[in-house]
């Protein structure tokens, strides 16, 4: 199975819980808390994604979030089978089979579920497609897809009366709030609370608004959605529990590195410690570094077996933020046992890496192996898959046979199975070289004045790209000449076109006009506003910039910030959705993603390059004054030597020169 390595998560996904009326959740897996309405006559249903399942591969799920206080009473849906139809579809919940039918084209899902199949306030749903039995070696490719899944429930939803209980196992979306005139801690710990919640709930929909904009936002939220405010106060840090727009708050205030620290320890499920309804002091300690040496059972993998005749496959997703930072190379070490091979049977194991062959091997002899291979330059990316093949036949290649008679078994140690990486770079810069590059510390300057609007959206862009990285993002604001001079890679928010020439970012806040506009569809006026997002390396470190720029008078320049953020947070793929290195857009359009080398050089670009051609042309002066002299000696020498010559023939005589 081909699987999309951009994809690929250390945590399985889940689905995010959408609103459709009072009593019926809409389950799609890319959150969107506007995917779905209360019309007040029924469920509108607009999924953008599906759960899937390939013939002949393992369950594959989706959890609905079950808010306290409501009770599941049916699981709706639509099973659309690709294909040959040929065998069963399953689905379940929690383990428990609750349909089991012949594949078809489509097949209705409609089963009574109750408060039983609810475990740690999920709803688990689990659908599998078991083909048809045909030989031992030929594999169905046809693929069974669960759309449209709703669940009915029943009840009244529960407020959480304790800070552990505003902490569920999975929530469908959380809103966090952002004071008018926020001071630097408050912001930092905006961002650092951004962050911990998208760490906590990689699959719920996190959105940053100011705090006049949350009732319009919290009206479109599921059921079971938090809120979550960070204010600034000089007293000890505190944590208490309130209502707002109908939804269960929390209130983080304090001030200074406390007030982070606090945050911080939002990400971990150690809040379940607290039994009342506000604490006091509460803090958590960065988490270390992930090492540069992982084991499968570290990326996520604790089982991986393959079985059977055929080409049966694992998957393993990597990245690179699971070793800490930016990694140039990877060693891949794999472990494992086999069952003995049969007479005149075959097997063989295959590595792959983004679906390049890494190593192939022969299994024979004996019940274990070992596969060391090296991922080769080029072949690294920001998110990667590593798949494992087993291709195995039986005694004389005869297939014929039942299916499941002796099969070939091959189990890994995922303990002992290793990815040991260097760090540097693999990739061009750009937007896939983060947030990797980031590490854990993330630097946060403001480029203006707007502390409010700046928080908004660097909180934001730290949560697109937390839902990316293994590691938790920890973020401190810092000024903006500490940043321009420092080794250290960051993001810059509210930049200015100051800002973006001390910086020497690729696209300056100035006009500017594309290359081959019919090339990348787009156009930009001259003396258009246009917002970007820009990634670009400066200094040897990597760097993220945000700014506007608008003709003077236009207004434009703030809300163009805000749409590229949000344009990030919603689309599918979210921050992996990203390439190249600039995102750009205008009052009407959408983003979109841009080479900084389809952009004519500005003004500005060209101005830093003058004093090298000032130098350059120094310097061509230079050496052709030092060549005219050269050549201006070298007469004069050969002239004197002439001279010099004659003098003493002359002075010889003639007879002595006709000797």
């Amino acid at each position: 199975m081909t699987q999309n390595p951009a994809r690929a998560r250390v945590r399985s996904r889940t689905a995010t819980v959408l609103l459709a009326c009072a009593a019926t959740l809409v389950v799609s897996s890319v959150t969107d808390p506007m995917a779905a309405a209360d019309t007040g006559q029924g469920a509108v249903i607009r999924p953008s994604s599906s759960v899937s399942a390939m013939a002949g591969q393992v369950e594959q799920t989706v959890v609905v979030p079950v808010t306290a206080g409501l009770e599941p009473t049916r699981v709706k849906g639509t099973i659309v089978v690709s294909g040959k139809p040929e065998g069963t579809v399953r689905a379940t919940v929690n383990g428990r089979v609750i349909l089991e039918a012949n594949a078809a084209a489509t097949v209705a899902l409609d089963q009574a579920v109750s408060d039983a199949d609810v475990v740690n306030q999920q709803l688990t749903v689990g659908l599998q497609f078991i083909p048809a039995t045909q030989t031992m070696c030929v594999i169905s490719n046809s693929t069974a897809t669960l759309n449209n899944l709703a669940v009915d429930f029943s009840g009244t939803a529960k407020a959480p009366t304790t800070v552990g209980e505003f902490f569920p196992a999975s929530v469908p979306a959380v809103v966090l709030t952002v004071p008018a005139d926020p001071g630097a801690d408050v912001s930092a710990a905006v961002m650092t609370a951004s962050a911990a919640m998208a760490h906590r709930y990689p699959d719920a929909s996190v959105s940053v608004v100011p705090e006049t904009g949350l009732a319009a936002t919290a009206a479109g939220l599921p059921a079971g959605s938090r809120v979550l405010s960070v204010v600034g106060d000089q007293g000890e840090t505190d944590t208490k529990l309130a209502t707002v727009a109908g939804l269960p708050q929390l209130i983080l205030s304090g001030h200074d590195e406390q007030l982070r620290n606090a945050a911080r320890a939002l990400a971990s499920d150690k809040t379940a410690l607290a039994v009342t309804s506000s604490v006091t002091g509460l803090t958590s300690a960065l988490p270390a570094t992930p090492g540069l040496t992982r084991t499968f059972k570290d990326l996520g993998s604790t089982t991986l077996k393959l079985a059977g005749y055929g080409t049966p496959e694992s998957y393993v997703g990597v990245s690179q933020s699971q070793f800490g930072g930016p990694v140039q190379s990877v060693k891949v070490q794999i472990k494992g046992t086999h069952t003995a091979v049969p007479a005149n049977a075959q097997a063989q194991l295959s590595v792959f890496w983004n679906d390049y062959l890494l190593s192939s091997k022969n299994l024979d002899g004996g019940d274990s192996f070992s596969v060391d291979a090296e991922v080769p330059a080029g072949q690294l990316q920001a998110n990667n898959g590593l798949r494992i093949r087993l291709a195995a036949l039986p005694a004389g290649g005869d297939c014929a046979g039942p299916a499941g008679v002796m099969p070939m078994e091959v189990t890994v140690d995922t303990a002992g199975s290793t990815l040991t990486a260097v760090r540097g770079g693999s990739l061009k810069a750009g937007f896939a070289r983060f947030p990797q590059a980031l590490g854990q510390s993330v630097q946060v300057a403001f480029g203006d004045g707007n502390a409010q609007a700046n928080t908004v959206n660097a909180a934001s862009l730290i949560a697109s790209m937390q839902k990316e990285s293994a590691a938790l993002l920890d973020t401190r604001v810092v000024g903006l000449d500490a940043l321009a001079g420092s080794s250290e890679s960051g993001l810059v928010v509210g930049a200015t076109g100051e800002v973006a020439n001390k910086l020497s970012a690729p696209l300056r806040l100035a006009e500017f006009r594309t290359i081959a506009p019919d090339d990348v569809e787009y156009g930009v006026g001259t003396s258009a506003p246009f917002g970007v997002l820009e990634a670009f390396e400066q200094g040897g470190r990597d760097l993220l910039l945000l700014g506007a720029w608008a003709p003077d008078g236009d207004p434009a320049a703030g809300a163009l910030q805000a749409s590229l953020t949000s344009h990030i947070s919603g689309v599918e793929g979210g921050w992996a959705s990203l390439s190249r290195n600039l995102l750009v857009t205008q009052p009407s359009g959408t983003p979109v993603l841009l080479e900084s080398n389809v952009v004519v050089p500005q003004k500005a670009v060209t101005d830093d390059y003058r004093p090298y051609a000032w130098w350059i042309g120094a310097a061509v002066l230079v050496l052709g004054l030092a060549f005219a002299v050269r050549t201006v000696l070298l007469r004069r020498r050969a002239k004197e030597a002439h001279a010099y010559v004659d003098a003493e023939v002359r002075a010889t005589g003639p007879a002595e020169h006709d000797k």
